[in-house]
């Protein structure tokens, strides 16, 4: 087997959206199940007790899983420029891909390197809950339209800082003179307004005058808009987002097809293009049902048109 032939094997192995093979599952189910180790271990060291009796289990699995994910990430490199997605090694390195796959390791190197115990960058760790996001179907296109929405999700973030500042200075205008303990000041009083404006309420600090409470309401009344507005953007391109992938497997379908039936080269082209667009089997079987029966119908119209309604015999052209 030459150098390509193992290139392509490792890039198949490592990315879900190529696998075909038991071996690839395997794979993949293996990164899962280590990341997943990875994050109940994280969870569990917190706790004192169970750190200082499990200490040497924990670092055995930390160096395993810093050797393995390193090893990952080192062929990730050199096999990447098999696939589609980068067009060189560079390019990877330079991505958002990349930077999730170093930072799942880059904080224990920094700690040996600088002698710095290793839980001062146990919140780091949480980076290789992102590496989950190539293994599941809804991740991966939430990340899509995150990326797509990114600039109205900015403009609709900006807005609430906006009234978060404004709610934080108009409580601590009405309200500071009567508690400087809690409203004294703007930083203060932001804690507030950051709990209010997001309808969570603690009410732990509230209003207690008569300006405050009116300038509270009117604010709030303005927060129910303002923070739903995220959530309705995400929602709707989101189903606009499945939608668009749907139609994209269903021209294919339809590119596809000779006479009502797809060939086994076909289902496979097909099978490739379900992973890369993260539909489920479900929607795959059902979007070509459709299209085989479309194309059916239509096959079924153009013959009858030839004939004669009442009598059946061919007309004449």
């Amino acid at each position: 087997m030459n150098s390509e032939k193992i290139r392509l094997a490792i890039y198949r192995l490592l990315n879900p959206a190529e696998q075909s093979t038991l071996l690839d599952i395997s794979g993949n189910l293996l990164i899962i199940a280590l990341v997943l180790l990875n994050l109940i271990a994280m969870a569990l060291e917190t706790d004192t007790t169970l750190a200082a009796s499990y200490a040497g289990l924990f670092l055995y699995l930390e160096l395993f899983s810093v050797a393995f994910f390193s090893l990952e990430y080192l062929l990730r490199i050199w096999s990447i420029t098999v696939g589609e997605h980068y067009s060189s090694r560079v390019r990877y390195v330079l991505s958002l891909d990349s930077a999730i796959d170093l930072l799942a390791i880059l904080p224990f190197y920094v700690g040996l390197l600088l002698d710095i115990d290793l839980r001062v960058f146990i919140a780091f760790r949480l980076f290789r809950l992102f590496k989950l996001f190539r293994y599941f179907s809804p991740l991966a296109v939430l990340a899509s339209v995150l990326q797509a929405e990114a600039r109205s999700f900015l403009a609709a973030i900006l807005v609430m800082m906006v009234l978060v500042f404004v709610g934080a200075t108009g409580m601590y205008f009405f309200e500071a003179a009567a508690q400087p303990d809690k409203l004294g000041s703007i930083p203060q009083a932001m804690w507030w307004s950051i709990v209010s404006l997001t309808t969570l309420g603690y009410g732990d600090v509230v209003p207690i005058t008569l300006g405050g409470r009116v300038f509270a309401g009117v604010i709030t009344l303005f927060a129910i808009g303002i923070v739903a507005m995220p959530a309705g953007m995400l929602a709707s391109r989101f189903s606009e987002e499945l939608n668009k992938r749907k139609i994209a497997f269903s021209e294919l379908v339809e590119s596809l097809l000779d006479g009502s039936e797809l060939s086994e080269d076909d289902e496979n082209l097909l099978e490739q293009q379900r992973q890369r667009l993260c539909l489920s089997n479900h929607d795959a079987l059902l979007l070509k049902k459709k299209a085989v029966e479309a194309k059916s119908n239509l096959d079924k119209s153009l013959n009858t048109s030839n004939y004669c309604s009442n009598c059946g015999h061919l007309l004449k052209q």
